[in-house]
């Protein structure tokens, strides 16, 4: 059973393009640093919305935006705001709004957060937002360096009450943390997939259920690459997220990987995955209970952040904790963590996170590694295309990361991080991260400078890296440039 959702996209487009206007269903699908402007008015206690998944729906936000004002606002959340309003004042218009992006770097980014780096050496890509009534569509059709073309981040959705539904890809962030995520990040290639979403993250209106505040669901259905060690595998993704009471925000997660040529995609399968029961797959099909195992691979876990004001200021704690597998049903033993705080010191934000995907296999207190984004079974592991789904830094690394994400008058954005990161210490079964060697300690300083000029966005970057391996020391480097040209 293959998905090929691409022909379907494309022709929908077609048809509908003459109708369309200009518009995006979601925040920061074209500029990701409108999602963290959206996270700074959260913090100050501006907005009230769920912000912990990238990207959130625009409907019930816009209008709250559209009602502040900018009096006696703080520098740092009146910037934000001031960018929320330019761009929906623009996307307002009634005219098409097409996008011609250009990148290029001068090697392979290796670590990247949300907005940092590129993904691609070279890279060209024409890109339309479409809106028409119920009905709204992005077409991005990209080429990149070596001939390789794709529709990645195209989509085309459809709303009908609160919810919205869509067949495409587009990237996607799920987590409080700033430099990556451990579940789902835009670390790799959007995922193909039919996705059920709410269309708004407003609160409930029943009064038995008001008490959950602004909340956030998403069920999607995709399928991976073909070329994996099982091909075409389906996945299933599912989020939750909820903002009970101000300042705190809490979310759940769980993806399965199914099926694929060669494994059994029947729908009594399915069921036995989505409903975790223990089943034999050996090829005799008689095991001991020891040797029942859960069908699919499945990965889940939580986050929550919180938001206090301290020293006139908002500082925010949040943490993640996702696991891969369980002894008895419902104890999870393969945890990886991620810890973070947060705060806005003269305008400019800064974090520390950090984060550890080296976990005990066996869930006892042991050094038996390398397990972590691993399956016996999808044995390219929670990858596609060679990158982790989740955590940039992939599995058995522990990373730290500080970082300060600046804002300016002119609308410029500018961002300094710095990782220090172990890679593999145990030196067995490198992830693909690690070409030049089975172990590494990498410290890297990387940043950009993002400004705008007319109808034209440029970003540049780069980055500087010390690694450390067992016999010698190298030095890396790298820049990049980003335009990005509306019209």
């Amino acid at each position: 059973m293959q998905i090929k959702p691409f022909a379907l996209i494309a022709l929908c487009c077609c048809l509908f393009l003459p109708f369309f206007t200009k518009a995006s269903p979601w925040v920061g699908t074209v500029d990701k640093q409108l999602h963290y402007d959206l996270q700074t008015l959260v913090e100050w206690g501006f907005l009230d919305t769920t912000v912990n998944t990238y990207p959130v729906p625009w409907r019930g936000i816009s209008s709250q935006v559209d009602n502040l004002s900018i009096d006696a606002m703080p520098y740092r959340p009146r910037q934000a705001l001031l960018r929320l309003k330019h761009y929906l004042s623009i996307q307002k218009q009634a005219k098409a709004r097409q996008y011609l992006m250009l990148q290029g770097a001068s090697d392979d980014v290796r670590f990247r957060s949300l907005d940092d780096g590129v993904d691609s050496t070279g890279k060209a890509t024409l890109l339309t937002e479409l809106y028409v009534g119920p009905w709204s569509a992005q077409v991005s059709v990209n080429y990149s360096k070596g001939g390789e073309k794709n529709i990645d981040n195209s989509f085309l959705a459809y709303q009908f009450g609160n919810w919205n539904l869509r067949l495409g890809s587009i990237e996607q962030f799920w987590g409080p943390a700033q430099s990556s995520s451990l579940i789902l990040s835009n670390n790799s290639r959007p995922i193909k997939a039919l996705a059920l979403s709410r269309s708004s993250t407003a609160a409930p209106e029943h009064p038995w259920l008001s008490w959950i505040g602004s909340w956030y669901f998403t069920s999607q259905i995709g399928q991976l690459e073909r070329t994996r060690v099982v091909p075409d595998t389906k996945i299933l993704l599912n989020r939750f997220t909820m903002r009970p009471f101000d300042g705190f925000e809490l979310g759940a997660s769980w993806v399965l990987m199914w099926g694929g040529e060669g494994q059994d995609e029947s729908v009594d399968s399915f069921v036995e995955a989505v409903t975790f029961q223990s089943v034999c797959i050996r090829p005799t099909g008689v095991c001991t209970k020891s040797q029942l195992t859960k069908r699919g691979n499945h990965i889940a876990g939580f986050d929550l952040s919180y938001t206090a004001r301290l020293f006139a200021r908002p500082v925010s704690f949040y943490i993640q904790r996702i696991g891969e597998d369980s002894v008895d049903g419902y104890r999870i033993t393969d945890n990886a963590n991620l810890f973070g705080i947060s705060t806005y010191v003269q305008g400019v934000k800064v974090f520390v996170e950090t984060s550890d995907t080296n976990v005990n296999c066996d869930g006892n207190a042991t050094n038996n590694l390398n397990c972590f984004y691993e399956n016996g079974t999808y044995q390219t592991g929670y990858r596609t295309y060679g990158r982790a789904l989740g955590s940039t830094f992939d599995s058995d690394a522990k990373q730290m990361t500080a970082g300060a994400n600046f804002r300016f008058e002119n609308g410029a954005v500018a961002e300094l991080l710095l990782r220090d990161v172990e890679l593999n210490r145990d030196g067995v079964r490198p992830s693909p991260l690690l070409i030049d060697s089975d172990s590494e300690n990498v410290l890297e300083l990387s940043g950009f400078y993002q400004h705008p000029y007319g109808q034209w966005l440029l970003k540049a970057g780069g980055s500087i890296a010390r690694r450390e391996f067992s016999e010698k020391t190298s030095t890396d480097s790298l820049i990049y440039f980003k335009a990005q040209y509306a019209y």
